[in-house]
């Protein structure tokens, strides 16, 4: 081959790479490939320099898609996780509920009379996971609406660092949330964490009630891991909430609200944690209400494996035990949902 039938290849190869070069790249948008090749072309066709820049421009551009496009792959499968996430945390509230309710009728049932401390005390958990149950779903009330902050701004911010050489002429950059799907939501949020303080000085009331109890004999309080927890997490859901109260809602005038962003954030960010620190509580509670129950069964031979005996737990430990696991779920099922990916 000549060296003019060279200049002839080298100038095919060159108009095909600027027109893949025009498809992947916003700097060359509506141009044709003959108004690149008469801009940006040289005189002489033995100046190949242009043709590797074009090329390297298009591999990189193509890579960048690539990425782009792996990126909102792997984000869209973890937001539809999240998703059911949410729904199955919701989901098992009302079940914690039932075996809350079936584990206090299996140690005897309820009770609110002197002389009848145990059943008194049964109150404690009942209220105290049905306060649980309570918040967590109002933890989730912008989430599961959709009116969520986070949700309607489809993390711009993340996008357009990672999806910078995608078209993203069809996604729209943020969504209005509908006002009164917002409103509806934080009037949700707002009455059921009212709620659980209601639930919640219930459940306080019985235990001091049936530790203080003349005829059934006193017993010390404060004297468990359970209840200094407790009483930490009782703390810090007050300040939380006087804070929602007073700040977001419409107890205080537009003037005197708090609307830095940066507030907001971190009473999102404190509410996640109660939420962590609740479930904690909780389970700690159900492991000390099992030691008194004595969950063990007796054994004369090494007990391995152990699976082999699981059916000698007494009935109201097996309870306690899926209640735990269920509690247990909640907590990160929320954690997730609340996650920002």
């Amino acid at each position: 081959m000549n060296i003019s039938d060279g200049h002839v290849d080298a100038d095919v190869q060159g108009v095909d790479i600027r027109r893949r070069h025009l498809e992947v790249s916003p700097q060359c948008k509506g141009l044709s490939v003959d108004n690149v090749q008469q801009q940006h072309l040289p005189e002489n066709n033995t100046d190949t320099g242009w043709l590797l820049n074009a090329g390297s421009s298009a591999s990189i551009a193509t890579d960048n898609d690539l990425d782009g496009m792996n990126h909102l792959s792997s984000t869209s499968f973890l937001r539809r996780a999240q998703s059911m996430s949410i729904v199955l945390s919701i989901i098992l509230s009302p079940v914690a509920i039932v075996l809350v309710s079936i584990w206090a009728s299996v140690l005897g049932g309820v009770s609110w009379s002197e002389g009848d401390a145990k059943r008194v005390f049964n109150w404690h958990p009942v209220m105290m996971v049905i306060a649980y149950a309570i918040m967590n779903v109002g933890a989730l009330a912008f989430r599961a609406s959709g009116t969520s902050a986070y949700q309607t701004s489809l993390h711009s911010s993340s996008s357009s660092s990672s999806l910078r050489n995608v078209s993203t002429s069809s996604i729209p950059s943020s969504i209005s949330p509908d006002p009164k799907k917002r409103r509806d939501a934080k009037s949700s949020h707002a009455s059921m964490w009212t709620l659980n303080i209601v639930f919640g000085t219930i459940g306080i009331l019985a235990v001091f009630k049936s530790h203080n109890d003349p005829i059934s004999g006193y017993i010390a309080n404060m004297y468990s891991l359970h209840s200094w927890v407790g009483i930490t997490v009782l703390s810090l859901y007050t300040i939380q909430y006087l804070v929602g109260m007073f700040a977001f809602s419409g107890l205080c005038s537009a003037r005197r609200r708090i609307s830095n962003p940066i507030s907001m954030e971190i009473h999102k960010f404190a509410g996640s944690y109660i939420h962590i620190l609740a479930t904690t509580t909780i389970l700690l509670g159900i492991q000390e209400k099992e030691g008194f129950v004595l969950c063990a069964y007796t054994v004369e031979s090494p007990d391995v494996p152990p699976e082999f005996n699981v059916g000698k737990i007494p009935y109201s430990c097996k309870i306690s035990h899926c209640l735990g696991v269920v509690i247990l779920l909640m907590g990160v099922c929320t954690h997730f949902g609340l996650a920002k990916l």
